[in-house]
């Protein structure tokens, strides 16, 4: 196929091209050998990115892709009505192969789909069904970057390229070797920690970070959070664009009084991408010593992915190739049709490279993420009516409680259940706390705080060498609430998740796990910018799924597994061990046996 246009005559057999992205498809078709076709599709109506309540990240809610989902038989929330992804994608597939048939007065036989080599196993299974539900009969998958490539030099000539591809879900590396329309995929890197979401995520997390203590972001609705989330995209590519100068304001309205305003600087955000592609480029440099290559052999660097079109990352990868390419929105649909034109004429096993496999994220070295700050404007003069409205009138309903609830309906009972446990310690400190502070004379509140703070932190520090970690975690709660929002309630804040984490870590012992749980997860929900709780959470329950593995308790393993996952979905000890579980399980199997 030639990417030129033109109309095919009907009822004949067509090949399709898809590019599955995490915020888009894109779709090529046309007749092995003929022109190719492009597809005008519209994302209006298709919930490509969703925003969920979760207690396991940087923020209180998450973005997850609709890709991202597919294998996971975990429904997702579309307008407040729960759906299954699969179902979701498979309407989508029905609706592109029912247009391009329509328009080219033919029949889909062939579909190539374009997808990161790192897409787990399991989504590419549910990929290939969706497809297969949606009417598509014969479908191959394709690597990104071998996509890339065949579409790059359409099929023909003898080149090396290496594919830098950015996208929303992540950072990925490919090296391809194409020789007289035979392509060999030499290694890969991927890296889930740089890339689109991840940039947002660091936005709006040190956006909640500058405005701590002045915004409540449980306050923010589904669409609240959509739109605050596209707006910080925007900002970034604005501040990153060519000739941009100055900073870029955000204003977050929470209701209830005025608006909080933060400004995110140019020159900030240029070093925060600065470290990010320093640290790809470190991943490209391994690849090239792994394959005993130069970058003086790379003919073509390919920059694939809206990350791409940021100015910092365009400038910072300059010199991992001979050419750089920006490459059209479309190449890897095109690519992806242009295999399917060579698997017409070309048996499979003669293109070499092309099955994507999954990749080792066991050494990601881009997981120690660089962190975004955003600077806090000042508030402007509170009008009188704001001055005069009642402490109480901000909120009929508890907001975590109100987060709780959403959890709940949503099936995640365990992470409800945690959060209701924190907010009920947290209200039984509090009432102690003002009991005993209502006896105190005005003038000298502010030293009896401090000093009360400082015995309780002391309390706590001396359960916890005694053992006494329920007691200590109680101590540190009214600790913390004595001190309240002074000036040294950042700190005992910061000592009372210290305890927690000491009072959660102090023994791997199965039976110590639950209780390490619910200390963490409420130090997560104390602050959820904490990386470290969110590592020893990861960390805890890794632990606790090589205890049970250990004891044989493989579904229990399994599930803990899984929930380590969650919080932390690049821990590479995880990965493994689940890995090998799996495989003992299939080849239990293969011997005729069931699974254990």
């Amino acid at each position: 196929m030639t990417a030129a246009h033109g109309p095919d005559g009907p009822g004949h057999e067509l090949g399709l091209g898809l590019d599955f992205g995490s915020t888009g498809l894109r779709a090529v078709f046309g007749r092995p050998g003929g022109p190719v076709r492009r597809l005008a599709l519209s994302d209006a109506g298709w919930p490509w990115l969703l925003c969920e309540p979760t207690v396991a990240g940087p923020l209180p809610v998450t973005f997850p892709s609709l890709k991202s989902r597919l294998g996971s038989e975990r429904p997702v929330l579309v307008g407040g009505v729960a759906r299954a992804p699969d179902e979701l994608v498979t309407g989508l597939l029905r609706q592109v192969r029912e247009r391009v048939e329509a328009e080219a007065g033919g029949r889909v036989t062939l579909t190539v789909v374009s997808v990161p080599v790192g897409y787990r196993s399991a989504q590419r299974t549910a990929l290939l069904h969706a497809a297969r539900q949606a009417g598509l009969d014969e479908v191959r998958l394709i690597g990104d970057a071998m996509a890339a490539v065949i579409g790059h030099t359409e099929g023909r000539g003898s080149t090396t390229c290496l594919v830098y591809s950015m996208g929303y879900g992540g950072f990925e590396l490919g090296l391809v070797r194409g020789a007289r329309e035979r392509y060999r995929a030499l290694g890969h890197e991927s890296a889930s920690s740089t890339g689109g979401r991840a940039f947002d995520d660091a936005a709006l997390t040190a956006m909640l970070r500058a405005a701590r203590g002045r915004a409540h972001p449980a306050r923010l609705q589904e669409a609240d959070w959509l739109r605050l989330r596209a707006r910080v995209e925007r900002i970034r590519e604005e501040l990153c664009a060519p000739g941009g100068d100055g900073g870029a304001l955000l204003e977050l309205d929470l209701g209830g009084g005025l608006p909080v305003q933060l400004e995110f600087d140019r020159e900030v955000l240029a070093a925060y991408l600065g470290q990010h592609v320093r640290r790809t480029l470190d991943r490209a440099q391994t690849l090239l010593e792994r394959t005993a290559m130069d970058r003086r052999e790379v003919d073509t660097l390919l920059l694939v992915g809206g990350g791409t079109r940021l100015e910092a990352v365009r400038s910072g990868v300059r010199g991992l190739g001979r050419e750089v390419v920006r490459a059209p929105e479309d190449l890897l649909a095109t690519g992806a049709l242009l295999h399917a034109s060579q698997l017409a004429g070309v048996p499979a096993a003669g293109l070499e490279g092309l099955a994507p496999a999954p990749s080792d994220t066991a050494d990601d070295t881009l997981s120690d993420a660089p962190r975004l700050s955003v600077t806090l404007l000042p508030p402007a003069p509170a009008p009188a009516a704001a001055e005069a409205a009642p402490p109480g009138a901000e909120s009929a309903v508890p907001l975590d409680v109100a987060l709780a609830r959403q959890l709940a309906e949503q099936g995640r009972v365990e992470e409800a259940r945690a959060l209701l446990e924190a907010i009920v310690s947290e209200a039984g400190a509090l009432l102690e706390s003002l009991a005993q502070r209502s006896a105190v004379p005005e003038a000298d509140a502010e030293s009896w705080i401090d000093h009360k703070a400082a015995r309780r932190l002391t309390a706590a520090r001396d359960l916890l060498t005694e053992g006494r970690y329920e007691e200590a975690v109680q101590a540190s709660h009214a600790a913390w609430h004595t001190a309240g929002s002074g000036t040294s309630g950042a700190d005992v804040m910061d000592a009372m998740i210290g305890v927690h984490c000491a009072a959660a870590m102090a023994s791997s012992a199965p039976e110590h796990f639950p209780d390490a749980e619910r200390w963490l997860r409420c130090a997560y929900g104390h602050d959820p910018t904490n990386a470290r709780v969110r590592e020893l959470l990861a960390e805890r329950t890794y632990r606790h799924a090589e205890r049970l593995e250990g004891r044989g308790r493989r579904d229990d393993a399994v599930e803990a597994l899984e929930r380590c996952l969650s919080w932390n979905p690049e821990h590479g000890p995880a990965q493994a061990l689940l890995e090998r579980i799996s495989r003992r399980d299939r080849n239990h199997r293969d011997r005729g046996g069931v699974p254990r």
